[in-house]
């Protein structure tokens, strides 16, 4: 069993258009709107492909259809309720030039007992599970430390996507593996500029944060993978573009399938990279099944 934790979910809505045109009238050629944040994305994710997730975190008025979903695709729900709205995030997709814009809102504060009941929450949970996927942002009243608490919480079955703060102080609990995106790598090691940067910074997290794999997914480049001993590269699986929302953390919920199969680091890769692909070619938030991930994985 895995667990995820989300503590600033959402609501995904996407919208496609033409090519923008600032200052003027826009019209939209397809709207879809999706339960979201990282967290949950790995469990549906997860689901999809036949692997059994409880998901964890924080919810918010508004947010009825999260655990209402999440249970009526067989994912076991234990949020911790809190005050004030659900957070929507906005993407724009130009259809016309293959560009997205995205505009996401913040939650509400959180309380230090809504804190508390969470903490509590994991550690039942962390104790029954393979890996604890520990992914995205956090409400205001959520320190930057929070997913070191939660990791030592866990122990080192920690899989983490974070950035900036979050991930480095996220890195003192040793977590297992860390999903950064370039981006998000670039912010604690700072300008990456080649395929041996990426190579050479995961090394160094390894080195000094006791971290066994670095999984870096890079678009449209595909992704990196590094541990101490092992690196492979995959380009990105060739499929038409339909929508980028949660492919980053499909490419978790892949990784975390061929981890639990114990199959080699390189195929830990394709699995992740498959995976991603799966839901880009997608509208919306959506994710692959495993018939479609074995197409997709022999192609």
């Amino acid at each position: 069993m895995i667990t995820t934790v989300t503590l600033s979910p959402c609501l995904d809505k996407t919208v496609k258009t033409g090519k923008l045109n600032l200052d003027a009238m826009n019209r939209v050629e397809q709207v879809s709107l999706d339960i979201g944040g990282k967290g949950i994305n790995v469990s549906r994710a997860l689901a999809r492909l036949g692997v059994r997730s409880r998901a964890l975190g924080f919810n918010f008025s508004g947010g009825e259809a999260i655990p209402e979903t999440l249970e009526a695709e067989g994912i076991e729900c234990r949020f911790t309720e809190c005050p004030g709205a659900l957070r929507t995030n906005l993407k724009i997709m130009e259809t016309d030039i293959g560009r997205t814009v995205e505009i996401n809102e913040s939650n509400p504060c959180v309380s230090p007992g809504n804190i508390d009941e969470l903490k509590q929450a994991v550690a039942e949970s962390a104790h029954e599970s393979e890996y604890v996927v520990l992914a995205g942002s956090v409400p205001k009243g959520v320190g930057c430390d929070i997913y070191r608490q939660l990791g030592e919480i866990s122990g080192e079955k920690v899989i983490l996507d974070a950035q900036g703060e979050l991930l480095l102080e996220g890195l003192k609990a040793h977590p297992f593996m860390i999903k950064p995106n370039q981006f998000e790598l670039e912010t604690i090691v700072g300008k990456i500029s080649s395929d041996e940067d990426i190579v050479l910074a995961a090394r160094k997290l390894i080195s000094e944060y006791g971290v066994q794999v670095v999984l870096v997914s890079r678009g449209a480049d595909g992704a990196i993978i590094v541990s101490k001993k092992e690196c492979y590269k995959s380009p990105a699986v060739k499929v038409p573009v339909r929508s980028t929302s949660g492919a980053g953390d499909s490419m978790v919920a892949g990784a975390i399938l061929a981890l639990t199969k114990h199959l080699p680091l390189e195929t830990v890769l394709k699995y992740a990279v498959t995976t991603a692909a799966g839901a880009i070619s997608k509208d919306g938030t959506t994710f692959c099944t495993e018939e479609e991930f074995e197409i997709l994985l022999k192609s």
